[in-house]
């Protein structure tokens, strides 16, 4: 049925025609009731008749609308007037992708943000158990703005997510009639009807061969797609359809590169890890490929743009290059006789890291990034690849006694060249100097000339003193591997050498931070020991960027003061705006202050700093959390797992949000993940686990735990805070507000979240908990 201008759909009053095909008619119309223009799709009569295919369509429609993301077309609504059955979506200003490439092709630096923000759809659909399966230039449309929409979820299907889906029939999950929900017409193209679903050229080898298919049938199709954007031709279109099909299931794409048409290596291998024959052996998850486009796009940008202070900075021998002055210092491999030095190869590794970070101009990888790459063999060119710089500096320790050996090299990654390379044989004594002479032979070789502020900068000592340096080294090495009791013993020898050292007294002041926060100590104690540190470090150095971050982490933990807070972090970012834990900080502050749109930027602007860095991705989410935007906090601990699978900040953070979204057995398995990586040291860890355990119904298994904790108390010291986690989902509403009461009097670590954090919700209605909000004073 044609409509004409004035016509209404219910609500909707059709304005013009957009475009009609097999697959429905589409209507540029006003929403009367929110005064915005959307497009309406009228469905087919053949899809209205069939009830079962309706019924399917409209699951499907309900499915894809709640993706709510800005590269996923958004649905508005769907409905029926009289006969005419209607979706209604998101009015979109542009072409399609597929009429983008037939103008012409985009520069390899915009193929690569489409890509990247294709891969971003495709993780929020993927996580909400959506396949696409037919993704194509054609279902992917681009607007004005040159933001990319994915279109047409017509062969979409829906696997089941928890165990009430599980139950549904497989019937409910096979694909529907071919439906477009797309503001504009598309063509059918070769889209096979019955076994084979898709379409020839896009479609992965296990659906040319009619088998079933997961997520990774999309990337796929994702490949192929990109392989069309940067080449210009179609990866296994050949002269038949029947020879193009047998070109997806045997042959290889041409490769990428060719004459006037340079595709930078690491960007080919991306495009046919994607084109591999096996789902096994592509990318197994949209998010790894939209991490691999990250690190992709950030090498680009790098390549064509200058860094922040422009000056000419290209290095003899390694080619010109505006990223030229760009390195990472990958951890120091310690070749000493005892494994226990370690702690000083890596010590050493991180001052060289510090040294040419206060060189404005070099951009330097953050500690974080590089010792992701610890105890990795891999190629040099990868490593430049993923953490985005031009060269790479390796290296290794040897000591015995007081004798010290450091070799170190300069390594070009672009084609493996060495640009400098020394030994050092040296005393103990002489390790300041080395590090120096380290840092200096970087900045000659890439020809950046240090202003006389570096030059100081450079010549300045925290210790003069090699045995207190010493003990910091290791004092810093246990607080990085999280066993703040041993971090706490090595500064305070440190200190016990130099008073004065204020990197000492910052390490001892994070030490007790974490101690009180994790469990093991009295809080208060914890408190009143990492504030006179911070405090310390801040008399000795008033503009040590450091000493200001450690006391905005004491406000976070035990002060309470989060104004105070604020105002540390911000300086501290005045002082050092490169470094990303001062944005991180500030972020997860702002986060829990109504204040998410600061926050969420602070927070990405420290994970852009440490790409590589689970922590700071994990703030990002937090950020999400904060807002009360749970699925995507969700899916922000997920991606920082992806960086470290490891990490336990975004596991155990993962384990609390899944409890609060009702997914108990992802909560459970998250959370006693945590407690066997932390071999059952944590408290906080073992008390989360008690609420999973508790809100999962498994109550027997969270009584015990609790009664382990109980157990522990003569011998460690368990925050009543931690313990309200435990009781809330026990329905121990009294006991929760005593533990939170107590929690408050002895200052826990974080008392303050139950004001804002949703794991409280459920004692918000208590008499009691209106006067509890009043003891979040500062102290």
């Amino acid at each position: 049925m044609t409509l004409t201008a004035g016509a209404r759909l219910g609500p909707y009053a059709i304005l013009s025609p957009l475009g009609a095909g097999g697959m429905g008619e589409v209507y540029r119309a006003r929403d009367t009731r929110l005064d915005r223009d959307v497009a309406v799709k009228v469905l087919p009569e053949s899809l209205v008749a069939d009830p079962q295919a309706l019924a399917r369509f409209e699951r499907e429609a309900k499915s894809v609308a709640a993706i709510s993301h800005p590269n996923i077309l958004a649905i508005h609504d769907f409905g029926r007037d009289g006969a005419i059955v209607y979706a209604v979506m998101e009015l979109l200003e542009g072409e399609t992708l597929r009429e983008k490439l037939a103008s012409a092709l985009p520069p390899q630096r915009k193929a690569l943000d489409y890509a990247l923000q294709i891969a971003q759809g495709l993780v929020a659909a993927h996580e909400r158990g959506i396949v696409h399966r037919d993704l194509k230039p054609e279902n992917l449309f681009v607007t004005r703005e040159g933001l990319v929409k994915i279109l047409d979820f017509g062969l979409a299907f829906q696997r089941p997510l928890d165990a009430a889906e599980r139950e549904q029939t497989a019937a409910e999950h096979e694909p529907m009639e071919k439906l477009s929900l797309t503001a504009a017409p598309t063509e059918r193209g070769l889209t096979k009807p019955g076994m084979v679903l898709g379409t020839l050229g896009y479609m992965s080898p296990e659906q040319a061969r009619g088998a079933s298919v997961d997520h990774r049938s999309d990337l796929f199709s994702f490949g192929a797609i990109l392989y069309e954007m940067l080449s210009g031709e179609r990866a296994f279109r050949r002269d038949s359809e029947v020879e193009s099909l047998v070109a997806v299931l045997r042959d290889e794409p041409p490769p990428l590169s060719g004459p006037g048409r340079p595709v930078a290596p690491e960007l080919e291998d991306l495009v046919l890890h994607c084109l591999e024959k096996r789902p096994e052996e592509r990318f197994q998850s949209a998010r790894d490929l939209a991490f691999a486009l990250r690190v992709l796009e950030r090498d680009t940008a790098a390549t064509h743009s200058r860094s922040d202070v422009a000056r000419p900075a290209i290095a003899a021998g390694s080619g010109a290059g505006p990223s030229a002055a760009s390195v990472a210092v990958l951890p120091f491999r310690n070749m000493s006789a005892d494994p226990q030095n370690e702690y000083f190869s890596d010590g050493m590794t991180e001052e060289i890291i510090n040294a040419l970070s206060a060189i404005l101009a070099l951009r330097v990888t953050s500690r974080t990034s590089s010792f992701a790459f610890k105890g990795r063999d891999e190629d040099v060119r990868q490593i430049g690849a993923a953490l985005g710089v031009r060269h790479v500096l390796e290296g290794s320790v040897r000591q015995a006694g007081r004798k010290l050996r450091v070799t170190a090299q300069l390594i070009d990654v672009s084609d493996g060249y060495h640009l400098w390379s020394e030994k050092f044989d040296r005393e103990m004594d002489d390790v300041f100097a080395v590090q120096d002479e380290i840092a200096r032979a970087i900045a000659e070789t890439l020809k950046v000339r240090l202003l006389p502020a570096e030059e100081a900068r450079l010549a300045a000592r925290g210790t003069e003193n090699v045995e207190a340096y010493n003990h910091f080294l290791k004092g810093r090495y246990h607080f990085n591997r999280r066993e703040p009791p041993e971090a706490i013993t090595e500064f305070e020898r440190a200190l016990e050498i130099d008073p004065g050292y204020v990197e000492a007294h910052t390490g001892l002041a994070d030490a007790y931070c974490i101690f009180g926060f994790y469990g093991g100590i009295p809080t208060l104690e914890a408190f009143a020991r990492a504030r006179a540190s911070a405090e310390k470090a801040r008399q000795l150095d008033p503009d040590s960027a450091d000493a200001h971050i450690s006391l905005g982490i004491v406000e976070h933990y035990y002060g309470w003061d989060f104004d105070r807070q604020e105002r540390e972090l911000r300086r501290a970012i005045e002082l050092a705006p490169r470094s990303a834990a001062g944005y991180s900080w500030l972020g997860l502050n702002l986060a829990f202050r109504n204040r998410f749109p600061e926050a969420l930027e602070l927070a990405r602007k420290a994970a852009e700093l440490e790409p590589l860095s689970a922590n700071a991705q994990t703030n990002v989410a937090w950020c999400f959390f904060g807002a009360r935007r749970m699925e995507e906090a969700a899916a922000e601990f997920r991606r920082a797992l992806h960086i470290d699978p490891n990490a336990l900040y975004p596991r155990w953070a993962l384990g609390l949000t899944c409890q609060l979204l009702g997914r108990h057995e992802e909560a459970v398995a998250s959370m006693e993940k945590a407690v066997e990586q932390s071999g059952r040291r944590q408290p906080y860890y073992l008390a989360l686990l008690a609420g999973t355990y508790a809100a999962a119904g498994r109550r027997p298994e969270a009584l015990e735990v609790l009664r382990d904790l109980r157990a522990r108390s003569p011998r460690q010291y368990i925050a009543p805070y931690h313990l309200a986690f435990a009781h809330i989902p026990l329905g121990n509403t009294a006991e929760a507000l005593d533990c939170l009461e107590r929690g408050c009097e002895e200052r826990n670590a974080l008392g303050w979240w139950f004001r804002d954090s949703a794991a409280f919700d459920p004692l918000r209605s208590d008499p009691r908990f209106p006067a509890l909000l009043q003891k979040i004073v500062p102290a």
